[in-house]
């Protein structure tokens, strides 16, 4: 099929933004719309790009920029490549659910995917865990079915809501990148705002979702612990993990999927990994890689399904880039748990280390170094507790992601005697 994007035809096109979505936008961009021009700028080390953007002629240019870079920074008007994926969508006339949540989003539309293609259908999994968007419009019809994850960066900008939605949960986070909690949160509203009363919201009522619901037509499910599924025979542990499934299981029986074929998904479900993945178990000591756990409400879950499903911890790696983040309630638990040993990544690790109450004595490493984390939590660890990757704060400041963080992790296990 060919798209009509008449707005972006013999113009000259600005990119805002490097690396997949970038190659991904120029090879879609150049194959159905025919631009006079396509250039890809980083504002952050460029001011002189930066600077010619607040001077384009409007009439001649297009601004797209990619879902790391705060529209709030954009010095013009500018659109999406999500706005154009949904924009090409809508001229297909195929069906979007989209998954969106603090945490657990990823494990949910992965989980949700493979329910679906169960059915024989053409199904499409991508979005925010790294596969572009527009990469799946090739050959797609009216009957593809399109399973995407979306991130709070990609639904900031967006002016319409998939066939179905899912909504994990919601937590603290990404505040440097939208401004404010409540700014954070609004974006994530964009999943269901534009919803019909043909249209599904799936969502855990013990999040803020509840509230969104009040002022929409969309039908609704509500999925929280009650509805968890059993996955104790399944490779995926924790509460979470059993509420992840539930609501995947919940937009695959929209689609016609028989409970017993989701049952059999779930079971057979390769955990995604930096997701309490576990590494390897050497000298008696479990190591467990959690990079994905980047905020202290998602540590203290790790931490929490980590001694009830597997056992005590010995030692736990925390910190990284300080968002100010409120490490408070992550601390009584680390002390109340008595965690002996304890990894601190600056610069968060040193604002958790002034936290420390009184009774808990605790040996601390302070290391930007992966490798020899490893190896003194290796010496340290007593037999039969758990060695935790499991920050409570992004990785900016030392890694390039939490999956690199997660890969040196477990490359530096792995490589121990």
């Amino acid at each position: 099929m060919k798209f009509e994007l008449p707005e972006f035809k013999g113009k000259s096109i600005i990119f805002i933004g490097r690396g997949r979505e970038a190659v991904s936008f120029e090879k879609f961009i150049k194959t159905y719309a025919a631009p006079s021009s396509f250039l890809s700028v980083f504002l952050q080390d460029d001011q002189a790009s930066y600077d010619s953007i607040r001077s384009i002629d409007v009439t001649k240019t297009v601004i797209v920029k990619t879902a790391g870079w705060p529209g709030r920074l954009v010095p013009n008007a500018y659109t999406t490549p999500t706005k154009v994926f949904f924009d090409c969508v809508s001229q297909l006339g195929a069906e979007v659910i989209g998954v969106t949540g603090t945490k657990g989003k990823t494990t949910t539309t992965l989980l949700l995917g493979e329910m679906l293609k169960t059915t024989g259908r053409d199904v499409r999994v991508c979005g925010n865990m790294g596969v572009p968007m527009l990469d799946m419009l090739e050959g797609a019809t009216a009957q593809t079915l399109f399973v995407i994850e979306l991130s709070s960066y990609q639904l900031a900008d967006l002016e319409v809501s998939p066939h179905t939605a899912i909504v994990t949960n919601l937590y603290n986070d990404h505040v440097d990148y939208h401004g404010s909690i409540e700014a954070y949160w609004d974006a994530k509203r964009n999943i269901m705002r534009y919803m019909s009363e043909q249209d599904t919201l799936i969502y855990n009522p013990d999040f803020a979702a509840s509230d969104w619901v009040k002022q929409s037509a969309c039908k609704t499910i509500t999925v929280g612990a009650k509805q968890a599924v059993d996955i104790s025979g399944a490779k995926l542990i924790g509460e979470h993990n059993g509420i992840n499934a539930a609501m995947a299981m919940a937009a695959a029986k929209l689609q016609g999927v028989s409970e017993q074929a989701c049952l059999s998904v779930i079971q057979n479900f390769e955990p995604v990994p930096h997701r309490l993945q576990i590494v390897a178990v050497k000298n008696h000591v479990t190591y467990i890689d959690d990079a994905i756990g980047v905020n202290p409400d998602a540590t203290i879950a790790g931490i929490t399904t980590v001694v009830k499903e597997i056992g005590p911890i010995g030692c736990l790696f925390i910190g990284g880039q300080d968002r100010n983040y409120d490490y408070w309630p992550l601390m009584q638990l680390v002390s109340r748990l008595a965690i002996p040993y304890i990894v601190l990544f600056s610069e968060a690790g040193a604002k958790f280390k002034t936290l420390i109450p009184s009774g808990y004595n605790a040996e601390f490493f302070e290391t930007n170094d992966m490798e020899q984390a490893v190896e003194w939590a290796a010496s340290k660890c007593p037999s039969g507790s758990v060695c935790l990757l499991s920050t409570a704060a992004p990785s900016y400041s030392i890694w390039k992601d939490f999956e690199e963080k997660g890969d040196l992790f477990q490359k530096a296990v792995l490589d121990l005697p």
